[in-house]
């Protein structure tokens, strides 16, 4: 690893959320390694603080800064967008959906808390500026001090896994909902400009773009033994997905929320009972988040992210509990559930999988990045490592998410 990069002027970011408190000192060290964080540098920060009572204390926080040094993955991730975006999570949406819930009855102790507790960001040290810059940084709680643990990209969730997490996903698509449709002055004003379309593509050449759609088809190929059929539906969903990517921003719809449009392993915090049983989830990582439905979400996280036992027979019972959850919040703010039947559900379901399958097939290579290519020092991470992910691992994978696909209905469009 290269030396750790240093934050100026932390202590502006992070008072205005100390109740009076005062930065003294701090020290970081690098959280994650290349391979399991891509579009940002994610930094460990024990920081001194003295209260306002006097009492010193030991604050441990996360810094998250777009990858200053990586000029390759400065392009691909596009911080002028995505800095903007994540903060936009943490500075108006999570207070909007804390209030929405308070005026509509809510007990402060049954509020959604999905969300980290949030310290501050900026996007530059100018505070007149209005384009992010090296010296943008969003700061969060350490949700590892607090007991949760980061997910393994080389091991799938299981059940048990799959059943705390999609009812979170759930009550955060509903909330966003909700919020539309009571507030849509505010939502309209802070919340969608936030949110606009994010295409990948617009951050790499086309090279590097058609490299990217080639090593795809070569795992398809490598997958499906050739099967053409198989491979030209491919080629469909991978031009349907560049113009998805390309589209206007998304109209209102039923199911249209502020969709994570990340939704894998790696962006899930988990906590654990004392028998080892997740009861508590985090998300994390909003960056490519935007307006759109709230399919993308359900379909990428269980597709990429699930082991294949649990896809092969449990697919549907997880969708029921996702819409029940997702009836259930609605409810309790007070919206209407008479035009979401979980008929409607299953029809936008089928209506977006099969771009979202897409999306997943081009991931795969990326979660199953094998850990032996990947260099220690975040400067070099490069197309070529990039490429270098295919292995049995992902070809198998591939293999299984088309079968299912397929399986489900989710793959070729009646």
């Amino acid at each position: 690893m290269t030396d750790v990069p240093q934050i100026i002027e932390l202590d502006k970011v992070i008072e205005p959320h100390l109740d009076g408190g005062k930065l003294l000192t701090y020290n970081s060290r690098y959280l994650t390694k290349p391979g399991d964080n891509y579009g940002s540098v994610l930094l460990a920060i024990n920081a001194k603080i003295q209260t306002k009572c006097g009492t010193i204390k030991e604050l441990p926080l996360i810094a998250k800064l777009p990858p200053i040094t990586n000029e390759l993955l400065w392009q691909m991730f596009q911080p002028e967008r995505t800095c903007l975006t994540e903060n936009a999570v943490y500075t108006y949406l999570s207070p909007a959906l804390k209030e929405l819930q308070l005026e509509a009855g809510i007990h402060e102790s049954m509020l959604y808390d999905g969300l980290s507790k949030y310290y501050g960001s900026r996007i530059s040290l100018d505070p007149k500026a209005t384009k992010v810059d090296t010296n943008a940084v969003l700061v969060q709680e350490n949700l590892q001090t607090l007991g949760f643990r980061a997910g393994n990209r080389h091991k799938m969730f299981d059940l048990p896994h799959a059943r705390v997490i999609l009812p979170q996903v759930a009550q955060f698509h509903a909330l966003a909902i909700a919020l539309r449709m009571k507030k849509p002055e505010e939502f309209n004003k802070n919340i969608r400009p936030n949110f606009r379309r994010f295409d990948v593509n617009n951050g790499m050449s086309e090279e590097a773009k058609l490299q990217f759609e080639q090593e795809l088809l070569d795992d398809v190929v490598a997958a499906t033994g050739n099967d053409e059929i198989i491979l030209q539906r491919v080629r469909e969903l991978i031009e349907e997905y560049n113009n998805l990517m390309s589209s206007p921003d998304k109209e209102d719809d039923l199911y249209t929320t502020i969709v994570h449009f990340d939704m894998w392993i790696n962006n899930l915090m988990i906590k654990y009972d004392e028998n080892n049983l997740p009861c508590q989830v985090k998300i994390i990582d909003f960056q490519m988040a935007e307006y759109e439905s709230l399919v993308y979400d359900v379909i990428f996280f269980m597709f990429s992210s699930l082991e294949i036992e649990v896809l092969d027979h449990h697919t549907n019972e997880l969708f029921l509990l996702y819409y029940n959850s997702f009836i259930k919040c609605l409810n309790s703010v007070g919206i209407s559930t008479k035009p979401y039947s979980f008929e409607s559900f299953l029809s936008e379901i089928h209506k977006y999988a099969p771009v979202a399958i897409c999306l997943v097939l081009f991931m795969i290579r990326i979660i199953l990045a094998d850990d032996s290519i990947m260099p220690d020092n975040f400067n070099d991470v490069n197309m070529e490592v990039l490429s270098k992910n295919g292995n049995q691992t992902v070809t198998q994978r591939t293999a299984d998410v088309i079968r299912l696909a397929q399986k489900y209905d989710f793959f070729f469009r009646d």
